[in-house]
C-alpha cells in the first residue's frame, strides 16, 4: 500500500480499550520556555490511530510488545517489538495498531521543535530502526512513576537524563560499526582528553584515512566533528540537569575557556549554552498536573 500525503489526515484516535500514561516535562515559569516534553507509555487497543501532517515536535515511539503499522517512505511498514519509529518536526507521520495484534504496548517521548534533537532536523523523513529498547522502557516508566508519586525535582531530573540518553542512542541506530563503537566509548570515558585524529585512529585500530572513510560512511561527518558532537550532546545533558558553571563544563569537555566551549556548543545546537539551559532545564518550576487521555 503506497499512500500519498493527501491520503493522510490529522487524526488522534485512542480507541475505547486503550490505556495510556502521560506526563509533561517542566516549563521554566520565569522565562516562558516552550520546550515542553511529554513522555509516557501506552497499551493500545483496537481503533488506536494517529496521523499528523506537520507537527511542531519530534517523537520517538518504541514497540515493547504487539505490533503497530507506521508510515515510512510513503509506504506502510510493520513496527514489531524491538523497533522504534522516529519522526521529526514538520514531517508527515502516521501510525496505528495492527488489527490482529490484540494489544500494542509502546513507550514514547515527544520533544518540542526547539529542543533540536540530533539527526531529526525539521522536515526529515520518518525512520523505522531496530533498537535495544530496555533502557528506554525503564527510563520512561521510572520518570512516569516518580512524577505520579513523590515528584522529587532532583530525581525527576535524573530520570529525564536517562530518557534523553536512551533517545540519543536510538537516533544513532543503524549507524554502527564495532570499531567506531569502541572508539566512541573511549571518547565518552575521557571527554576532556586531547582527541587527535592519530589518537582516535589508534583507539579504533585503523589508519587515519580508514577512520575518515568509515566515519563518512556511517556518520556523514569527519571524526573530529563527531567528537565535538558527542561532547556537546553530553554537555547538553549537564546544562539541562545540573547547575554547573560554563567554566566548569568547559574544563570537563576539553575546552580552554567558557568562550571556546560556548562557540563549539552553538555550532552543534544552534544556540548558546545559556539559552539552551533556559529553554530546556527541568525541575525549577512548579510541576504541571499530569495529563491523561
Amino acid at each position: 500500500m503506497h499512500p500519498c500525503t493527501s491520503d493522510i489526515r490529522e487524526i488522534h484516535q485512542l480507541g475505547h480499550s486503550t490505556r495510556e500514561w502521560v506526563v509533561a516535562g517542566e516549563r521554566l515559569a520565569s522565562t516562558g520556555a516552550t520546550c515542553a516534553r511529554f513522555t509516557g507509555y501506552t497499551e493500545a487497543g483496537r481503533g488506536y490511530r494517529f496521523g499528523r501532517i506537520a507537527p511542531p515536535f519530534a517523537q520517538v515511539l518504541v514497540t515493547e510488545s504487539g505490533e503497530g503499522v507506521v508510515l515510512v517512505d510513503r509506504a506502510w511498514r510493520s513496527c514489531p517489538a524491538g523497533f522504534a519509529y522516529l519522526t521529526a518536526p514538520r514531517a508527515t507521520c502516521a501510525y496505528h495498531i495492527k488489527p490482529e495484534s490484540g494489544t500494542w504496548r509502546l513507550h514514547w517521548s515527544i520533544y518540542g521543535e526547539e529542543c533540536l534533537l540530533p539527526s531529526l532536523p525539521p522536515g526529515a523523513a520518518p525512520r523505522l530502526v531496530a533498537v535495544e529498547a530496555t533502557s528506554f522502557r525503564h527510563a520512561v516508566e521510572g520518570y512516569c512513576h516518580e512524577k505520579g508519586s513523590r515528584g522529587d525535582d532532583g530525581v525527576l531530573g535524573l530520570w529525564a537524563a536517562l530518557v534523553d540518553r536512551a533517545v540519543w542512542r536510538m537516533l544513532d541506530a543503524g549507524q554502527r560499526d564495532p570499531r567506531l563503537d569502541r572508539l566512541w566509548l573511549a571518547v565518552r570515558q575521557d571527554f576532556g582528553g586531547a582527541w587527535t585524529l592519530r589518537r582516535m585512529a589508534s583507539e579504533a585500530g585503523l589508519s587515519e584515512e580508514s577512520l575518515r572513510r568509515l566515519c563518512h560512511k556511517h556518520l556523514k561527518r569527519p571524526p573530529m566533528a563527531h567528537v565535538a558532537r558527542l561532547r556537546m550532546q553530553a554537555a547538553a545533558d549537564f546544562l539541562q540537569h545540573t547547575g554547573e558553571k560554563l567554566e566548569t563544563l568547559a574544563a570537563r569537555f576539553g575546552y580552554a575557556d567558557a568562550f571556546s566551549f560556548s562557540t563549539a556548543f552553538r555550532r552543534v545546537w544552534g544556540v548558546p549554552p545559556s539559552r539552551y539551559r533556559e529553554r530546556n532545564a527541568l525541575g525549577k518550576a512548579a510541576r504541571p498536573a499530569p495529563l491523561h487521555a
